[in-house]
């Protein structure tokens, strides 16, 4: 048996069934505690199951308006409270989507409804996310481009530039030395002679 049909009615949200197999339960317990001989007593439990919006099921308002009708068959009243149907959220499906797709209830476009607007949100989120990884990236590659002390990417170079120096100082020193050489030989020379 289908868990969504109760007592002739189908209900889409299974909540919705559970909730009407209990009114249904609370109907027949009434139906068998009630004297239908006593006319003031049965406009007084309608009058109060009407009042506290007891039943909330197409079940229950089956109930309440076969008790109506008994109350105005037997008493001729027609001044009873009026039932009041609780407002259930039922979303109405679009036409165009009717149309295009006339197998989507109004409780399955509600569903779709709200896993749209989540997808929406997660949709916000990681373009915002994808935008500051995007700034990060670009950032790197600018510190990268602009600052020549960075990394592994001009050190041979740079080693290179320090080695030359330091190579051009030690010929420079060099020179020098053979220079002092040269004027201390040519010293003792004269010196000797």
């Amino acid at each position: 048996m289908d868990e969504h049909i109760v007592e002739g009615y189908y209900f889409e949200d299974i909540r919705e069934a559970n909730k009407a197999k209990k009114e249904y339960f609370n109907i027949c317990k009434l139906k068998s505690t009630i004297s239908f001989d006593d006319i003031a007593g049965i406009k007084k439990l309608y009058v109060k199951l009407v009042g506290k919006n007891y039943f909330t099921t197409p079940i229950g308002y089956a109930f309440l308006q076969e008790m109506r009708e008994y109350l105005v068959e037997n008493t001729g009243e027609t001044e009873l409270p009026l039932i009041g149907v609780a407002r259930t959220n039922v979303v109405k499906v679009p036409e165009v989507i009717k149309e295009k797709y006339p197998e989507i209830s109004s409780g399955k476009y509600k569903e779709l409804k709200r896993d749209y607007g989540r997808l929406l949100k997660t949709k916000r989120k990681l373009q915002i996310v994808i935008v500051a990884m995007a700034v990060v990236i670009l950032g790197m590659f600018y510190i990268v481009a602009t600052n020549e002390n960075i990394g592994y990417f001009n050190t041979e170079e740079k080693i290179l530039n320090k080695y030359s120096a330091w190579e051009e100082r030690l010929n420079g020193w060099e020179e020098e030395l053979k220079l002092k050489e040269d004027e201390l030989n040519a010293m003792e020379k004269m010196q000797e002679k």
